[in-house]
């Protein structure tokens, strides 16, 4: 039997997501993947869950996901809105250090060539300027910038 769960999610995430495995019509549950490892996690660490725990306020897109029989016997089958938002906030961390690591080596030095490099990285996931804006990934890589040289003086 197969359990299919909706989680919400941002739509270019979903796009970025969709690059490396299958999310229509549905995503797989598995942990051979780094976000079905994620989920999995996310249904082994959970506490009581209460009704309203499982409805989430973000706008996006939803993710459905197969939740075999294995997982459903072992661990449950519902994902807390926590670890909706948790997930969320794992898809952003790698989406940026993607787009961080596609950017960085595409930098000549010539004026323009940030806009070029980021706008690329949009095509490459299919990501249009209403989900994702030019200005808003812009201040996302300049912010992973700053993250980036902080480390390193650190």
């Amino acid at each position: 039997m197969v359990f299919l769960h909706r989680v919400t999610i941002k739509s270019y995430l979903k796009k970025y997501m969709a690059h490396y495995v299958r999310v229509e019509p549905y995503f797989i549950l598995s942990d051979t993947n780094r976000f079905g490892g994620f989920l999995v996690n996310s249904l082994k660490h959970k506490r009581h869950i209460k009704e309203n725990d499982l409805i989430i306020n973000l706008t996006g897109e939803t993710l459905t996901v197969s939740i075999g029989e294995y997982y459903e016997r072992n661990y449950g089958i519902l994902i807390s809105k926590t670890h909706q938002a948790r997930f969320n906030k794992f898809l952003f961390d790698d989406f940026n250090d993607r787009m961080f690591d596609y950017v960085l080596p595409r930098l000549t030095g010539k004026k323009g060539d940030i806009r070029k490099a980021l706008l690329s990285f949009r095509d490459k996931y299919s990501i249009s300027e209403d989900e994702l804006g030019f200005t808003t990934l812009k201040k996302q890589y300049e912010r992973m910038l700053m993250y980036s040289i902080r480390e390193k003086t650190a």
